[in-house]
């Protein structure tokens, strides 16, 4: 209970500081924000430097969290896809963070994304952290007006 509520927290805190900073969300995952091109490179570089932790299903091996289904929402809904670049460009891979490129980074999150069902798109996710801050993680897709 106690990790649900802060986790919560953490996403409506980012949420709102994105809406003070200015940086309005205005799309989510659901709205195409990768390729199937960009996630197919994503399964590649994933591969490499990903699936040794995370296993090749991304379910998760030992301490390293899966990162699909129920998993991937609990810890991500109500977040950006510019905080789970930051997060994971920052911390991983575990053994040498911040060691890839910004656009490999993002072509694993877009393959990330496709493993959890969000649709592709006709554009690339981009590497820019103020554009990627744009893009809400949600669970559900959101009802159209």
């Amino acid at each position: 209970m106690t990790r649900t509520v802060c986790c919560q927290a953490f996403g409506v805190a980012a949420l709102i500081g994105s809406l003070i900073a200015g940086q309005e969300t205005k799309r989510t995952v659901w709205d195409g924000v990768y390729t199937d091109a960009q996630a197919e490179r994503g399964r590649s570089a994933y591969a490499q430097a990903c699936a040794s932790c995370h296993a090749e299903d991304l379910r998760g091996k030992g301490t390293a969290p899966s990162l699909v289904e129920e998993s991937f929402t609990f810890l991500w809904t109500d977040m950006t896809v510019g905080d789970l670049f930051l997060r994971t460009r920052m911390l991983m891979p575990s053994d040498r963070p911040g060691s890839l490129s910004s656009a490999t980074y993002a072509d694993i999150i877009a393959f990330v994304m496709s493993k959890n069902g969000f649709p592709a798109g006709g554009a690339e996710l981009p590497t820019d952290v103020d554009m990627l801050k744009q893009i809400l993680i949600t669970e559900k897709r959101p009802q159209t007006k």
